[in-house]
């Protein structure tokens, strides 16, 4: 056995074990052919703990999405403007995102050197607090504080991918990943359920909580105790169950004397040979040299096709909570809640069924193209529905219809988060940068979460306010990102190989 297929120390920092090789669907298809050796078991106890704390985040991103525009009109925040709404909406999201990019390599360092177990504890129990300051503020400035707050003391979901990295080898760490997009999925079906049924319970459920004084002064607090309370189920978990799989204690030596009798016997004949072959695998380039044309065409894709999930996911949201009579389907908190559930649920399954064969049949540069050509249908649904609602001035058939198709196409938008990973973590020039590749990934995706919804809320605002393109210049924007993302996808790779071992 190789020395580099030894089990490594607890001494390996987060992400360096993430080494993926990814090549066009032939040459992949042949090679899992070829190979016939019997994957190690998961440690399924250990990936169920890191699963469950997992799921806090998207819980965390999407609980208020059901109520957060009933929020800003009944504390006045808009003056009781509707259409602008959208503006306010989109600065509360964005704060979240922006303080979680701010912050994100802060966290994932200190896991390095403190551990996994007590960072991921000391956010959860963060996050909590912040989130129920969340729900006892009523005027802007507290919220944006508090939910910048929550976004700054989340982000947990890198150091998670490393510990899962940490607990598992070369032949069971693709399956292990895998579950990752469908726990996601399914957790934006809870997050949505959360804000959309507990919302203003005094008026919803007045024969329970009518003679609640607090909830009565503060009517969105009850949601915000139940996302808090499940960050509370993390810290039980990462407490009792979670180990921790950093380098913070001193591998035994028996592992040491294991990993010594392991290196290839050409090594230890041709010690000059060990030695360059060391000095390339540890060699931590600058940022600049970072820099390789590889990793910019995956960073600007990556960066192109977040901005663009962002601006269409809130235009989507601002567009199902709008009255009809601005331009959009007027849903109540519950329903949106509903919707957002179905939606999850339906993306969960989706993607755990599709994604891996669509892979395999068509190679990750072509699937990205597609799913960047794809949408353009998701954006083009909103002129139609735009020009239905202003002509009944009410929800038809037709705009049920069309909503139902956007819908059904929307998962296929986030198979590109899949193809994005692939690309960025082949593209690190060397096994030693794939963290700091990851790491300037992750800070760009943040800011473009941070500008997406900001920029949506403005964008859709104006549309409606000035009547611009007849209410569809968001719209307009929209397609003009997808152009520009379509021609970027030009620079990726047609065949994705691991950079480091080219």
């Amino acid at each position: 056995m190789a020395f580099t297929h030894a089990r490594h120390s607890e001494a390996t920092p987060l992400l360096s074990d993430l080494h993926f090789k990814h090549v066009d669907r032939d040459e992949e298809a042949n090679q899992a052919d070829s190979r016939n050796v019997d994957a190690t078991p998961l440690p399924r106890a250990q990936l169920l703990c890191i699963l469950l704390i997992f799921m806090y985040e998207p819980i965390q991103i999407k609980f208020e999405n059901p109520f957060i525009n009933e929020l800003v009109l009944e504390y006045g925040i808009s003056m009781g403007d509707q259409k602008s709404v959208a503006y306010y909406m989109g600065l509360v999201n964005s704060s979240f995102f922006l303080a979680q990019c701010a912050s994100v390599f802060l966290w994932c360092r200190l896991s390095d050197s403190v551990g996994r177990r007590p960072v991921i504890i000391f956010r959860l129990c963060a996050s909590a607090i912040a989130t129920v300051g969340f729900g006892l503020s009523k005027t802007f400035p507290a919220l944006l504080i508090f939910r910048a707050m929550t976004g700054g003391m989340n982000g947990n979901l890198g150091i998670l991918k490393g510990m899962i990295a940490e607990i598992t080898d070369e032949s069971n760490q693709a399956k292990a990943f895998s579950f990752t997009p469908a726990v996601f999925a399914f957790s934006s079906i809870i997050g949505p359920t959360i804000g959309g049924s507990l919302s203003n319970p005094v008026k919803r459920f007045p024969s329970v909580f009518g003679s609640s004084t607090i909830l009565k002064t503060y009517p969105y607090l009850l949601p915000c105790l139940a996302t808090a309370s499940y960050a509370v189920i993390g810290v039980l978990i990462a407490v009792f169950f979670l180990k921790e799989t950093s380098g913070i204690k001193q591998a035994p030596s028996s592992q040491l004397r294991t990993a010594v009798a392991e290196v290839p016997s050409d090594q230890m004949t041709n010690p000059d040979n060990s030695k360059s072959t060391s000095a390339r695998n540890s060699a931590t380039p600058s940022i600049i040299g970072l820099l390789t044309p590889r990793v910019r065409a995956a960073l600007l894709n990556s960066s192109l096709f977040t901005f663009f999930v962002y601006m269409f996911g809130f235009t989507l949201l601002a567009f199902i909570a709008t009255p009809p009579l601005y331009g959009g389907m007027g849903l109540s908190p519950t329903e949106i809640g509903l919707v957002l559930s179905i939606a999850g649920t339906y993306e969960g399954i989706f993607q755990l069924g599709l994604f891996p064969t669509a892979i395999r049949r068509l190679g990750t540069t072509m699937l990205f193209r597609m799913i960047i050509a794809g949408n353009v249908v998701l954006v083009a649904c909103f002129p139609l529905m735009f020009h239905f609602l202003k002509q009944s001035g009410r929800l038809s058939s037709t705009i049920v219809l069309l909503f139902i198709i956007q819908l059904s196409i929307l998962p296929f938008l986030k198979m590109g988060n899949g193809c994005l990973s692939i690309f960025l973590t082949s593209a690190a020039p060397t096994r030693n940068s794939l963290g700091g590749t990851v790491g300037l990934g992750q800070t760009l995706d943040g800011i473009m979460r941070a500008i997406g919804p900001s920029l949506a809320g403005a964008l859709f605002a104006v549309s409606i306010e000035k009547n611009l393109l007849g209410g569809n210049f968001v719209c307009l924007v929209l397609i003009c990102i997808v152009i520009v993302s379509f021609v970027a996808s030009f620079t990726l790779p047609r065949v994705v190989r691991r950079a480091s071992d080219e």
